[in-house]
């Protein structure tokens, strides 16, 4: 029956597009620049009220131009995005924030500069944020109160905004009459200089100022149209130092960190969820201690990033028989009449909205119990407060007191029959010891077995290259001649020891296993910090049955001595490699062949060594088949398994899941599969067919918590001869646990 459930069939259903998406518009906020202490009001320090006010840099980092316009013929229009704010605190092992929900700068230009992490601008002549260009306001720019406007105005799941009824088609004091739903801007600067100097910025009761404290101040850009999966970057926050007071000093200080406020409360582990594509998200971040005599102590905190509909509930799940005692709530006002409620059941434990006190957008709100049980998987649930588009609640998993485990993944085992295409060896300064010896590598179905059989050495003849200290140059061959993966009739020979067919490598003096295994392919005969002369230490020699270079007497960039060495090329795609002499430096050298491209590192040879006893490469490198999974497998969602490193030509696999983990492991050496572990015990298998270098499976996992700590294992193989004798390869083996 579990085995049916887990392989049962994904019968889609139509999904809904957010309603009004522009696809390839992202607005980026990359910088909060500075925070200002813009004065203060009300009662005598402590008890007034403090005025802040923060700066911030974005741009265009989609593909389309943002249209941006705030007038048209007289009348207010929404075509041009906002800014929010908020300052949160983190201090006796809560996180909150110590702002209301607050005013939006509305900005009604766009300045389009040339700079910022978008860039190249490509700004044209009409009213747009263009692709690629940035905006700069600094505090005092933002802080202008004939732009900041309340946020309850705002849809922040659309971006949307209606100016007509609006609080600057009314004005402050509000006019009467027509003129208050005209469209028509009331609000006037003689209005605004009125104004106290805190009024619509970021205001902070003083008494939330607590010595000692760490804050942290939030930037949010709300971007009509922009999709929700490309608003991950819309949020900045930074840390803030707040001190003094009544005359506040603040300043800004370290690194812009992209997303919510609550990823900064230290030991707190945070996730979110939206209401599909009908409403925006919220995140809700959890830190969990104790327990103290028996008891632990629960402390959320909820972040409404850009939900309309709001909040009007959380509901927490509870195992049964727990123990739950000092609940608390907290929002953003000091009117104990609005609080939340809190009750517990059996199952749960939920804080409701009383009167109109939702939890709306761009704010935080906390609660907090104690409770017998151990923080295990579970979803909380947020009731919406309003009706419209999606769901009625939003669940987002967290950390909650069920009793169920949380969902895991493990790799077990690593995959087999590896077979490097590549191979080296690194000297570390005044350690060659390769000094009268030869190297072959003999090319065989395309792939190299490298030998240290005898070669003589042919005295340096031919063409002078003139080469000097990081000189390049490009030979002709008398033929053309194959390497593992191509054929070429040219070489590039360097002054520092090493020769690329094909194409070419950068200028590369000092050598490194970076270089060697992520460039273009190359021997590397004695790579290192070689000087020589133009009148004479790299000889070009050829014949219609062999090309030599020759690096004759050539001396070090540093130090005594000089060092002769040659590299032998034939029409077959032999290369022989001949050390005289290479003199030991304070400079690294290496010797070695790479197909290049970017592999993983197969590990140094000792060629002193290993060159008694021929060894193969392959023609590509082949770094193992791998298997993973892009997310936790969470019962309720679809989760993919990854499978990687699919030799090229591959004509079929099979990703092998089983219910049952092979403990331990089966050696596959008997069938023909030397190194090759099994980690599966009776899988089904899902075959795949010329799949590429990488390909995903979907794997459904059903919402049944019946199912929690359930292992699903998989392992994924290929059929690749000749890697083993029976032609088949296997990945590393994956351990999941089902969970929440």
């Amino acid at each position: 029956m579990l085995k049916r459930t887990l392989a049962a069939a994904l019968f889609a259903a139509p999904i809904l597009a957010q309603a009004n998406a522009v696809p390839g518009l992202d607005i980026r906020m990359w910088e909060l620049t500075d925070i200002n202490f813009e004065g203060r009001r009300g009662a005598t320090f402590p008890n007034g009220e403090a005025g802040f006010m923060v700066g911030h840099s974005w741009c265009n980092g989609g593909t389309v131009n943002l249209p941006w316009l705030s007038q048209s013929g007289g009348l207010m229009v929404d075509q041009y995005p906002r800014i929010a704010f908020l300052l949160a605190r983190e201090s006796g092992g809560r996180m909150v924030q110590v702002t209301s929900q607050g005013h939006s700068k509305h900005s009604p230009t766009a300045y389009n500069f040339m700079n910022g992490p978008c860039a190249p601008c490509q700004a044209g002549g009409s009213s747009f944020f263009y692709v690629g260009c940035s905006d700069t306001y600094g505090s005092g720019i933002n802080s202008s109160q004939f732009v900041l406007g309340p946020n309850y105005e705002l849809n922040p799941w659309l971006g949307t905004w209606n100016p007509v009824g609006s609080y600057f088609d009314r004005g402050d004091p509000a006019v009467v009459g027509p003129a208050a739903v005209d469209g028509v801007r009331s609000l006037t600067s003689t209005q605004v200089a009125a104004f106290d100097v805190v009024k619509n910025k970021m205001i902070v009761r003083e008494q939330e100022l607590v010595a000692g404290a760490a804050y942290y101040a939030q930037v949010q850009a709300v971007v009509q149209g922009e999709p929700g999966s490309a608003r991950a970057n819309n949020i900045i926050n930074k840390a803030v130092t707040i001190s003094g007071g009544p005359s506040w000093s603040a300043s800004a200080s370290g690194v812009d960190t992209v997303g919510s406020v609550l990823t900064r409360w230290q030991g707190a582990h945070t996730s979110s969820n939206s209401n599909g594509t009908g409403d925006g998200s919220f995140l809700v971040a959890v830190k969990v201690t104790g327990p103290v005599a028996g008891m632990y102590h629960y402390e959320y905190a909820i972040h409404n990033i850009d939900n309309f509909r709001g909040g009007a509930s959380f509901r927490i799940p509870v195992a049964p028989g727990a123990t739950i005692a000092n609940p608390g709530f907290r929002d953003l006002d000091t009117d104990p009449l609005n609080n939340w409620t809190y009750a517990a059941s059996a199952s749960e434990i939920s804080f409701t909205a009383v009167g109109t006190n939702s939890h709306d957008w761009n704010t935080i709100y906390n609660c907090w119990f104690d409770c017998s049980i151990a923080p295990g998987a579970g979803t909380m649930t947020i009731d919406q407060a309003r009706p419209g588009t999606g769901a009625l609640a939003v669940q987002i998993a967290s950390h909650v007191p069920s009793g169920l485990a949380f969902a895991s993944k493990e790799s077990v085992g690593t995959p087999c029959a590896q077979c490097p295409a590549s191979f080296y060896q690194l000297f570390p300064a005044n350690s060659w010891d390769l000094n009268g010896r030869t190297m072959t590598m003999t090319l065989n179905n395309g792939a190299y077995t490298v030998s240290g059989a005898p070669v003589a050495f042919v005295p340096a003849a031919g063409t002078n290259l003139n080469l000097t200290y990081s000189g390049l140059v490009n030979v002709t061959l008398p033929f053309a001649m194959p390497y593992p993966g191509g054929s070429t009739t040219q070489v590039q020979v360097s002054a520092s020891g090493w020769v690329s067919p094909g194409a070419q490598n950068p200028l590369q003096i000092v050598p490194s296993v970076a270089q060697l295994l992520n460039g273009q392919p190359r021997w590397a005969a004695a790579w290192s910090a070689f000087a020589p002369n133009a009148s004479g230490n790299v000889w070009y020699d050829q014949n219609a049955s062999r090309a030599i270079i020759t690096w004759n007497n050539v001396p070090m960039l540093t130090g005594a001595g000089t060092s002769t060495f040659q590299l032998q090329l034939e029409p077959s795609g032999t290369v022989h490699v001949v050390w005289q002499n290479v003199t030991s430096t304070v400079l690294s050298s290496m010797a070695g062949w790479t197909t290049g491209g970017g592999q993983v590192d197969p590990g140094p040879r000792d060629l002193s060594v290993a060159l008694s006893t021929p060894f193969t490469l392959c023609a590509a490198a082949f770094d193992g088949l791998t298997l993973g999974t892009n997310a936790l497998p969470v019962l309720g969602t679809t989760m993919q398994w990854q499978i990687g490193g699919v030799p090229a030509g591959t004509g079929f696999g099979a990703l092998m899941r089983s219910l049952t983990q092979a403990l331990p492991p089966v050696d596959l050496t008997a069938v023909g599969m030397p190194g090759c572990f099994a980690h599966v015990v009776a899988p089904e298998a899902s075959v795949f067919l010329s799949p590429g270098t990488s390909l995903q499976i979907a794997e459904v996992l059903p919402n049944n918590t019946a199912l929690v700590g359930v292992k699903l294992v998989g392992q994924a193989i290929s059929f690749n001869p000749p890697l083993t004798p029976l032609g088949f390869v296997a990945s590393n083996g994956m351990v999941l646990s089902l969970g929440l």
